[in-house]
């Protein structure tokens, strides 16, 4: 299922956004973008993903940015005295006694004596804030499948209506399946005789029709097909998470139709399984997506 969810926080000069959008898949895959390596906490985002979301490739991006502030910057008191005792020598060798006066700057361009101090014990406060804001970001994404879902839902019921229709005209349909064949018996066995003045058993007839009558018997197709559309129902309307349950009632809905269409043998039959497959293959397309 589709969805999308943000969420920017600041706290502490440190600001994170996090973005997170999936798109439909069978299975869950998550693809992770960071700004900045954050080493165990990507597991840890990637868990807590999992516990909402079940199904999708779901692309995450987690960006990271702090207020430059002075307070974040120290100078190296020590070291710029070390350059400053270093470069006095220098020019005292040199004569040139006015030189480090005039270019106060490069010496604080030299390594180590400007200190960033920005990331120190912000490992405190940068993890809850990236968390917090994911939690955010989720909740608004599920929202929106939410929404997605009833729709979805709303259609997959359509599509069970139109299964009953046609399981209807399959249940008026199969007694004039056996009845029709037992009229075209008797009318080749009429000829028959008439033809080669052969004598065959009412009760030899009899037998024949009932082996075919149990043959196109789909009573208990019909009854586990109204039973699979009765579940498939309670499911949409009580389960948080019916995804995989309704995948396999699907299988199920299409293997019962398959077996009404052999067994009917019949053109009217036939014609009917071929709409409720069209209808459950419908289905069954939706049903991959849903969580």
């Amino acid at each position: 299922m589709t969805g999308y969810g943000d969420a920017r926080l600041e706290r502490d000069g440190i600001s994170v956004f996090v973005e997170i959008r999936s798109i439909n898949n069978r299975y869950l895959k998550i693809t992770p973008r960071y700004s900045e390596p954050l080493g165990a906490l990507e597991l840890q985002i990637e868990d807590e993903i999992r516990k909402s979301i079940s199904r999708g490739t779901v692309s995450l991006s987690v960006k990271i940015s702090r207020t430059c502030c002075a307070d974040n910057y120290q100078i190296n008191i020590p070291l710029l005295n070390s350059y400053r005792d270093q470069l006095r020598s220098w020019l005292a060798d040199s004569g040139d006694s006015q030189a480090i006066w005039s270019d106060f700057q490069t010496l604080l361009s030299l390594p180590g004596v400007i200190q960033d101090t920005s990331s120190e014990g912000e490992e405190s406060v940068l993890a809850p804030l990236i968390l917090e804001a994911l939690s955010q970001a989720v909740e608004k994404l599920v929202s929106m499948r939410v929404r997605e879902g009833v729709a979805l839902a709303d259609d997959l019921l359509s599509h069970l209506v139109v299964i009953e229709t046609h399981l209807e005209q399959v249940i008026s349909r199969a007694p004039e399946v056996v009845k029709i064949f037992n009229e075209r018996l008797l009318e080749r066995l009429n000829r028959l005789l008439e033809s080669q003045g052969v004598e065959i058993e009412e009760s030899d007839v009899i037998r024949e029709i009932g082996i075919f009558t149990d043959k196109c018997d789909i009573s208990e197709e019909i009854a586990r097909l109204k039973s699979h559309i009765s579940q498939f129902r309670t499911i949409i309307g009580q389960d948080a998470s019916p995804g995989k349950k309704l995948d396999f009632l699907t299988q199920e809905l299409f293997r019962e139709v398959n077996t009404i269409g052999s067994k009917a043998n019949d053109f009217e039959i036939s014609r009917e399984v071929i709409e409720m497959k069209a209808s459950i293959e419908r289905i069954r397309e939706q049903v991959q997506n849903i969580e």
